[in-house]
């Protein structure tokens, strides 16, 4: 900067022609040059500037007056522009009354640094974006549209009635630090919602968009393609969806199930006992085809449920060859079964109990075995409850309990002739039975019958042999016809 007027070009005279000029030009610049020498001499002894003003600064330019520097206090310089301070510094501080502008900078070297920590300051990119730099790496930054942070952002810890991150009017809502490891969302002052290392809990009711079973509005983190969840599938109606389908549905009534349910919640095995399981269909033998019996054998089940029997089953019914067999278990040595025959050739049902060991098997009765063989054994009937048959002319019925009745029709029978005091009898006629009746002491049979035709023959009868029936005609008057006679043995098979 130039504080002396420049000399005008000085005489010589070499050049008579210019001389004259050139000298009248230097005589007249010269004092003016001395004026300023003057101006200039009291810095150059030590006496300094003047202290100045703003409008009038102690050092200035020439042709600028308004415009350099002044002593606006003790220990402060101010810089003046256009007659106004634009600039002071003080032993405290440097103040601008006008915007500070700094060179762009970059991350390593940025635009306002610190005197020995160069890298570290402010910076921008020259696009509306004011970047913080620390040890020459760009930490954060201020965009006209946000504030984006490289870093963690340290906040006070707060609390419900203060967060320590809050908004501009609302300072009572915010985040908090509720405690170690736990951060707390405060509403109003109040927390109301709180998220710990393992979990999140609301302190109010939480609310989620109601969603479809394609896309449920409470989902999972780890469900990519965020189909699975729950969703409000009616009023006061909770669904559960599954890959986007509807597997279960909760209303006011109960639970509906949609799909399948699997898992430990259904039994594992066809015999799995663990109570609250659900069945499976065929469990037991129930809604599918009865399982095989363990060992097949049928004293070897422990489990009720449904089995079945083949001619290789051992312990079955001796009277069926196919069939199923219901199990019903009480306690630990308590049971029933009962068996159902599948073939036309195995009559009725049979069952059994047992009381630590397995009783013999029962024959129950219906309309396809109530008639057939009788028999007796081990105290106790073993056939049919009633047994029937015919031969030519005469028919019997057995009864389980042992009474038999024998029914017979002779033709041909010679009439009453032979006088017997006031009667006429015939000769003890014999008939051989169909079947035998047993013998002995009230086992005897009884032979009772009669005439047909209204003839007034009355009939005596006596057992014969165990298959032999005799009776003898008596009547008042003497029939030489033959007769029709009815005849009716009772007696006991056994």
């Amino acid at each position: 900067m130039d504080f002396f007027s420049p000399p005008p070009t000085p005489p010589n005279s070499g050049n008579p022609g210019t001389f004259n000029d050139n000298a009248d030009a230097f005589l007249g610049w010269f004092p003016a040059f001395v004026a300023e020498l003057n101006e200039l001499l009291p810095y150059l002894t030590g006496a300094g500037f003047g202290d100045g003003t703003a409008a009038a600064p102690g050092l200035f330019w020439r042709d600028d007056r308004d415009t350099g520097l002044f002593r606006p206090g003790s220990n402060a310089l101010g810089i003046a522009a256009g007659g106004v301070l634009r600039l002071t510094v003080s032993a405290l501080a440097l103040t601008s009354t006008v915007p500070l502008r700094a060179p762009l900078g970059t991350a390593a070297a940025p635009g306002i640094s610190f005197e020995t920590d160069p890298n570290t300051g402010i910076r921008s990119d020259g696009a509306d974006v004011l970047q913080f730099v620390t040890g020459g790496a760009t930490r954060g930054f201020f965009s006209t549209s946000h504030f984006q942070s490289t870093l963690p952002a340290v906040l006070p810890g707060g609390a419900a009635a203060t967060p320590g991150l809050t908004f501009a009017g609302d300072l009572d809502t915010g985040i908090f630090r509720a405690s170690a490891d736990l951060l707390g969302i405060a509403a109003g002052g109040e927390e109301r919602f709180r998220v710990g290392s393992g979990r999140a809990a609301a302190l109010v009711p939480f609310s989620v968009p109601d969603g479809t079973q394609t896309f449920p509005g409470l989902t999972f983190n780890g469900e990519v393609g965020s189909n699975t969840g729950f969703f409000l599938a009616a009023e006061n109606e909770l669904g559960v969806t599954c890959q986007g389908t509807e597997r279960a549905r909760f209303t006011p009534s109960g639970m509906e199930l949609q799909g399948l349910m699997s898992g430990t919640a259904v039994t594992q095995t066809d015999l799995d006992t663990t109570p609250g399981r659900l069945l499976k269909v065929g469990d037991y033998g129930l809604g599918g085809t009865a399982r095989t019996a363990p060992g097949n054998d049928v004293d070897q089940i422990t489990t009720t449920g449904f089995y079945r029997v083949t001619g290789t089953t051992l312990n079955r019914p001796g009277g069926m060859t196919v069939g199923t067999l219901q199990h019903i278990q009480h306690g630990a040595s308590r049971a029933v079964q009962i068996a159902y025959p599948q073939t036309a050739s195995d009559t009725g049902h049979w069952c059994r109990s047992k009381d630590t060991t397995w009783g013999d098997w029962f024959l129950t009765y219906d309309q396809r075995n109530i008639v057939g063989a009788v028999s007796w054994s081990s105290g106790l009937p073993r056939g049919g409850i009633i047994e029937k048959g015919e031969t030519a002319g005469a028919e019997y019925v057995r009864f389980a309990d042992g009474t038999q009745l024998c029914r017979l029709v002779q033709t041909g029978v010679p009439g009453p002739t032979t006088p017997h005091g006031p009667l006429y009898r015939t000769e003890w006629q014999t008939v051989t039975l169909p079947v035998e009746f047993a013998s002995g002491a009230l086992n005897g049979h009884c032979v009772t019958g009669g005439c047909r035709g209204g003839s007034v023959i009355s009939l005596l009868g006596r057992p014969g042999a165990s298959n032999v029936a005799a009776y003898m005609l008596l009547s008042p008057t003497s029939y030489a016809a033959t007769q029709v006679v009815d005849l009716l043995v009772t007696g006991r098979w056994r």
